[in-house]
Order: C-alpha cells, then structure tokens, then sequence
C-alpha cells in the first residue's frame, strides 16, 4: 500500500510537469502572423491540458483515498506503539518494526512539491505578462478580469485628443481575442492545480511528521530493548525459583492478559466481548492450520516417495536415506503450499505468522537437502540425530515469536527447556559423533557450545540473549550446511565430469581416489578457457558467500524479531573513526574481507590466461618462463585491491602521504638493504636467473625454486632448500648451468691398464654410452646425441691410461645419469677382459 501510493504520487508529478508546456512562437513575417501560430500553439495547448485536467481530477480522487488510507493505518500504527508494554518484548518489537518499516517506505522518495510549485509560479508569471502583452496591443482590449484599462486615445502637442491608430487588422483582432482567451483559461487551470498541489504538500509534511515522531519513538524503544538483551538483563533462575509462586502469578497474569478475549462491561451489568486478530482463538486457529499443512505435507511427500519414484532407483542407499528424503520434500510441500496460500490472506496475524514459518521451513529444507548430498546411507541416520535438537529447539522459540509469548513466561519456562535440549544434544554428540564426517562433527560441537553459552545466559538472567542467539545459530547453521553442500557438489562434479574433459583416462581415475584440491586443480590453469566458471565459483563466488553468511545470518535472525533497524545500525556503526584517516564498520570490513577472494580469483584467472595464450621465447627444462610477468600481473591486482580497500575505508591520500612522509626518513636507512634486494630482484628476473634455472654459486649447486623481491631460493640436489639475497647473488659470478640450452658438458674419468688398445676401448666405451638412449617426461633426449660422445686420451697415470669419456646430458639427470653411464662403463671393460687398474706399491724389505 505505502509503495504503491508512493508510485502513483511520482506519476501525478510526472504529468504535471508535462502539462506546464505552452504553445511558444518565434519571430514571423509580421505581428498579424504572430498572432495566428500562437493561437495554434495556445488552443493545442489548452486541448491537451484539457484532457490532463480530466486525468488529474481522477487521479487526485485515487490519490485522496490512498492518503487517507495511509492516514488512517498510520494512525493505527501510532496507537499499536503507544499502547505497548514495556514487559510484552516480543509485542514491543513487533510495533517498533512496523513504525520504522512505515516511515523509511514513506522516506524513501520524497515528492518534489516546491520544485512543483516553483515552476508553476513560474508559469504563471509567464502567462501574466502574455496576457498582458495581448491586452495592450492596439487597439487595447478592456476583459473583465484587468485591473486597469489601457488608453485609447492620445493628446497630441497642440493638445487635442487623437484616436490611436489600428494597428490589427479584423484576423488580427479575432487571432488576438482568441489568444487572450485561452491564455486567461490555462492561467487559471494552472492556478487551480498549483492549489491543489499545495494542499497536498501540507498534507504530505503532516504525515511525514506524524511518522517522523513514531519512528524517534521506535527507536528510542528499540534502544531499550536492546540494553535489556545485552546489558541489563533480568533476574536469574535462582531468584526466580526463589519467588517461584510470584513468578508464577506474575506469569499466569500477563497470560490471561495476553490470550484471553477481552471482555467489557456495558452499563447494564452485562459483558461485551471485542474481537481481536491476536488473541486465544486466533493463536489456536494458527496451531490447527499449522498441523493440518504439515499433515498434508507429510502424506503428500510419503505419497510421492513410495510411490512415483521408479523402481530402479529403490537401491539399498536409496531406503536408507527414505526417512530423510520424506521429511526433504514434506518441509519443500509445506513452505511452498504456505507460500501460496499466504497470497490469500488478509488477516495481520496469518500473515506475520506465515512469514516465520515459511523461513523455517527453508531452513529445514537446506539442512536435510545438505545431509541427502553429502552423508552415505550409513551415516544419514547419525546426521539427522545430530542436528535434530538445535532443529526442535529453534522452532520452539520461533514459536515463541509468532504467540508473541509474554516475559514473564519465557524467563519462567525457557531456562529449564533449554537446560534439557542441551543435555540432549550432548547425549547425540557422544553417542553418534563417530559415524559422521569430521566437518559435521565440527559443526556439532559448536551446536553445542552454543547451546551451552544460551542455558548458561538463560538461568544467569539474559534469557532474549539466549533467544538470540539460538536462531542466530540457526540460520547460520543453515548457511553452513548450504556452502558445505555446495563444496561437496563441486567436488563430485569435478571427479565425474571435468576430470574427464581436462585428463586421460588414467589421470582421471586417479582424480576420482585422490584429493579435489591436490589432484585436479593443480592443472587446472593449463585448461582454463574450460574450468573458468567452476574456479570462479569455488575461488570466488562461494567464499564471498561464506563472508557475506555472517552478516545475513544475523540479519535474518533479527528480522525474525524485527530488530533489523538495530542490527544495520550496529553493521554500519564505524567503531574506529579517526577523522581523515581511517573509518572502520563491521559491514565495510566484510566488504574488504570478500573482496580479497575475488581479487585472488582474477589474479590467478589473468596469469592462467597468460600462460596459455601467450608463447614465451624463453623456455627453461622445456617450460615456459612467467616469472615476470607473474610478479608484474600480481602486483597490479593486488595493487587494484589495495587502493579499492583504501577507498572503502575512508582512508584519504593525504593521510597516507603524511603517513609516509613520516615513516620515510626513520625507515629509509632501514630499508636501505630491502630496497637493494628490490631492484635487484627485478633485474633477476628479467632474464640472468629464472625459475628452473640449475644454479652454482659458492659450491653449492641447485635448481632455482622461486625468485621473490629479497631473495632467491634454491633446491640442491639433495632435497635442501637454500636462500641467497638478491644483492649477494647478483653481486657474485655464479654459474647458471642451464642459460643456454639445459645441458651439461659431463666427464666421467676412467682408468685401463697399460697395454691396451686405446681405440678398441674408445669404440667400445663410446658404444655403451650410446647404448643409454633415454627420453625425458617431457620428450627431451636424457644425452644428447646430436653432439657425439667421445672419449678422450687424459694423461699417462701411475697405474693406469687416464680417460674421460665426455657427453652431453640434461642437468636435471646428471647425478643419476652418470651413475648409469658408469655402471655401463664397468660391465663393458669387464666384458672385454680389459683390467681396470688400482693403486700398487712394491714394499722392499732390507735386512741388516
């Protein structure tokens, strides 16, 4: 109703504004034809506004009828709220809500009634002077509405009077009349609508004021009651149990007051009953409209279970998840059926009530929906068991909500209720937390540690805490389970589908026994113009979701008890604001916290687009080398995302250049080595050493692991992880092993006795290490053979014909390669009897 009138508010204005347009001319051949286009300007004018005067008059009966509508529920409204009791919260925040609700929909636009007016006046003040104009061109005219009358004659200098002369001809004259007239009538039209308007506007400030005073009140209660929630509280159970027969008259009293019908006495002795839409009968007629849908629910959904699902899908899993598929669809049925019978009702009570339940509902849904996906058929049961008390227990204070249960009451019965839930939910975490999956169990202990801090909340006095809590915990929960859910579904798509689309077949079957994210995603970016969308969504889109789920939950669980004004002030409440350098709010820091998942996800979607469509001349063991322009891609995101975050928070420039200002002369000798590590990071990675890159600097010989703005790590051969500094690698002359080609000139020296045919051994040796043909995973050839082995003539030893036998091998099997190249060496010379010298000393013995 209130949105509606305020449409229909902003289309009469729209039509105004339209029918202010009057007929204008330029300047013609003369004034008679002047004269003859205004006419025509002016009549189309005046038809036009003719037929607006007629859309406006009913348009205004409409629009008096919805102002008094609004009036009068407004009205109701004001007394709703005055009439509330401090001690009925559940009734207080209800009115409170609907007050504040009422006047932030009536806020939202505000008609432009002065900019309106404004442009009338201007209007008529346009047509005054034309009317005017049009009076007093000769021969002047005398109308009945003219103040003075224009002469007609003139005193020449000798001082007769002399008519003036005609300057109109009889059109002239006939156009003149007709234009006079109708620019007397749309003065006059206008006048009467500018009224109209002005009365309007009156009445608009009349209400916005009336609102105005409402919603200051509204707040001011809700104010209170939030400082009883969280601040003051209430007696504890101890008391209570103390003064248990006050308590529970006290009780009993606001009960009687609450449900029972109110009865009047008339002046004859008798009674008269008033008739009320949240009363006993009411709240009884709500339970059995309630049982009746979920009855039918329950059927209709066994129905369907039993029945229409085919044969074939009746395995041994399907009937041990039947029960938990039967309470899915019967709370899908429910919240859709209450769904649509909601669009009948009229009555406040239903209404309000069905809202709840239908939210419920939903929740119950997106809870048995997640254990269906996620839990096998053994553990389905457990599942269920698990969450049925924090289930149960939710829907008993929602119930709570709708009956709008006096204080009294809930501080008398929740308490011990809640103790008892808690010792149940405690019984199934022991008994069933052993056959579900580790995040269930996760999520039940928190279930129950919540519960735990509600009981102890409750009997120490803050029981609407408690209350608070609970369907916050809720909601939350329901959110979990749907981003679990949702994992779980992602994953079972990328094990049965896109393994397939991006893998072998046997690298798929090994997706489908190993882990999601040590499998599958590790390639994914050489794939990612077909696995952009799934890593959006479990990169990006569903973290996000997880963040923004905190904020919802809690929103939500106050809208259930219409303390949303309360919770947005507190979300956009900046609880570190240092004016002109930094404004901090909850809301502003989720939006941060969410950002950076999505800035994460274009940073690796911008690099795996790179490196896929872009063909680097530089290729190191085979492998394209990004290190660059990975580094030059991640500084500009994550930059992006730094000033966007310095944005949202407030933080100005010239807060950080004081800032920087100030830290730039203490700080600059201490980063005098950090920045020197810096640029020269930069120069490393332009080119001298790249990721891949076998390195040996000092002695020590590695494969460059990565290259970072400070320091450079390396991987030696025997698994060690050492870190050079920039400036102390770029200022040494290391050897970079791999610059050129990735292959290493490799000696393996070898001794043969004296008298041996050193050419017979040269074929033989050059045979056997030719016979070592190996290709790589990534189809290089282990030796090269494109430049020849050979085996060269070294030295004559003390025992021995010195050899090295030479060839070219990847750097990457050199220790390993070298080792087979030897052995290959020692069978060979065996082979061919050929004695492979050692050391021999004669020892002469002289006697004396």
């Amino acid at each position: 109703m209130r949105i509606r009138f305020l449409k229909r508010m902003a289309c009469l204005w729209v039509m105004l504004c339209v029918s202010l347009s009057a007929g204008a001319v330029l300047k013609e051949k003369n004034l008679n034809s002047t004269l003859s286009v205004l006419r025509a300007e002016l009549e189309t004018t005046f038809n036009e506004q003719r037929k607006n005067m007629a859309r406006y008059t009913v348009y205004a009966e409409t629009q008096h009828k919805q102002m008094i509508s609004l009036m009068q529920r407004s009205d109701q409204v004001a007394l709703m709220l005055y009439s509330q009791k401090q001690d009925f919260t559940f009734d207080m925040t209800y009115a409170c809500h609907e007050a504040t609700e009422m006047y932030r929909e009536f806020s939202k636009r505000s008609m432009p009634y002065k900019n309106i007016m404004k442009r009338m006046d201007s209007e008529l003040t346009r047509y005054k002077y034309l009317i005017e104009t049009l009076s007093k061109i000769p021969p002047s005219m005398v109308r009945r509405d003219s103040v003075q009358q224009a002469p007609k004659f003139i005193v020449d200098k000798n001082g007769k009077q002399r008519k003036l002369p005609f300057m109109l001809d009889g059109q002239g004259l006939h156009d003149r009349k007709a234009c006079l007239d109708y620019a007397v009538a749309l003065a006059r039209n206008l006048q009467n609508m500018r009224n109209s308007v002005e009365k309007d506007e009156q009445h608009y400030q009349l209400m916005s004021a009336k609102l105005k005073k409402m919603n200051d009140y509204a707040i001011q209660r809700y104010n209170d009651i939030q400082h009883t929630i969280f601040v003051n509280g209430d007696q504890n159970y101890l008391e209570i149990l103390k003064n248990m027969p006050m308590q529970y008259h006290s009780a009993k009293a606001d009960v009687n007051e609450k449900y029972d019908e109110e009865k009047v006495k008339s002046a004859d002795g008798g009674e008269r009953k008033v008739y009320s839409q949240w009363r006993g009968p009411i709240v009884g007629g709500l339970s059995v409209f309630v049982l009746l849908y979920m009855m039918l629910a329950g059927m209709l959904s066994n129905v369907l279970v039993r029945w229409l699902v085919p044969k074939r899908f009746r395995t041994e899993e399907f009937m041990k998840k039947k029960v938990c598929l039967i309470l899915f669809v019967a709370m899908f049925i429910f919240a859709v059926s209450v769904m649509v019978a909601r669009t009948f009702m009229y009555h406040n009570f239903f209404l309000m009530a069905s809202k709840l339940l239908i939210e419920y509902a939903w929740l119950l849904c997106a809870i048995f929906f997640s254990l269906l996906v996620r839990l096998p058929g053994d553990q389905i049961k457990s599942g269920f068991r698990i969450y049925a008390p924090i289930m149960l227990m939710s829907f008993i204070v929602i119930t709570f909500r709708i009956i709008f249960i006096p204080n009294n009451l809930v501080t008398l019965i929740f308490p011990p209720i809640l103790l008892a839930f808690t010792v149940w939910q405690w019984r199934v975490v022991k008994r069933h937390n052993a056959n579900i999956p580790r995040s269930d169990i996760f999520y039940t202990w928190i279930s129950l540690a919540i519960m735990v801090f509600s009981t102890a909340s409750a009997l120490y006095g803050y029981v609407l805490l408690s209350v608070q809590v609970l369907i916050w915990w809720m909601f939350q929960l329901s959110c979990i389970q749907t981003i679990t859910c949702v994992y779980d579904i992602l994953a079972q798509y990328e094990k049965r589908y896109l393994a397939h689309k991006i893998h072998s077949e046997a690298e798929a079957e090994k997706a489908k026994k190993g882990s999601v994210l040590s499998i599958i995603t590790k390639s994914h970016n050489k794939h990612i113009n077909v696995t952009w969308f799934y890593d959006f969504v479990y990169m990006a889109l569903v973290p996000m979701i997880s963040v923004f789920s905190v904020l919802l939950s809690i929103w939500w669980a106050a809208d259930v008890f219409d303390l949303t004004a309360t919770v947005w002030t507190i979300f956009m409440f900046d609880f570190l604001n240092v004016p002109g350098v930094v404004q901090l709010s909850i809301g502003k820091l989720v939006m941060v916290m969410s950002q950076f998942f999505l800035f994460r996800y274009i940073n690796y979607l911008v690099k795996s687009l790179y490196h896929k469509y872009h063909k680097s001349k530089v290729v190191v063991n085979g492998k394209p080398n990004f290190t660059l322009a990975n580094n030059i891609i991640a500084i500009c995101c994550w930059g992006l995302y730094f000033i966007i975050s310095i944005k949202m928070l407030k933080i100005p420039s010239t807060a950080i250049s004081v800032i920087s200002a100030g830290l730039a002369t203490g700080v600059g000798f201490a980063m005098k080595d950090l920045l020197e590590n810096f640029f020269y990071g930069i120069s490393l990675m332009t080119g001298r050493v790249r990721v891949g890159d076998y390195i040996e600097c000092d002695g020590i010989r590695g494969k460059v692991d990565s290259i970072t703005y400070q320091s450079t790590q390396i991987i030696t051969g025997d698994g060690c992880v050492i870190a050079f500094l920039n400036s102390s690698l770029f200022s040494k002359n290391f050897k970079n092993i791999t610059r050129n080609h990735s292959y290493e000139w490799v000696k393996v020296p070898v001794g043969v006795a004296y008298g041996s045919n050193v050419e017979e051994v040269r074929q033989m040796l050059i045979k056997a290490v030719n016979n070592l043909e190996e290709k790589a995973p990534d189809g290089r050839d282990v030796i090269d053979l494109t430049r020849p082995v050979s085996v060269v003539f070294d030295d004559f030893g003390d025992n021995s014909v010195n050899l090295f036998v030479t060839y070219w091998g990847l750097v990457d099997y050199k220790f390993s390669k070298t080792g087979q190249v030897k052995e290959a060496i020692y069978n060979t010379l065996n082979e061919h009897n050929i004695e492979i010298p050692f050391p021999q000393r004669d020892l002469h013995i002289i006697s004396q």
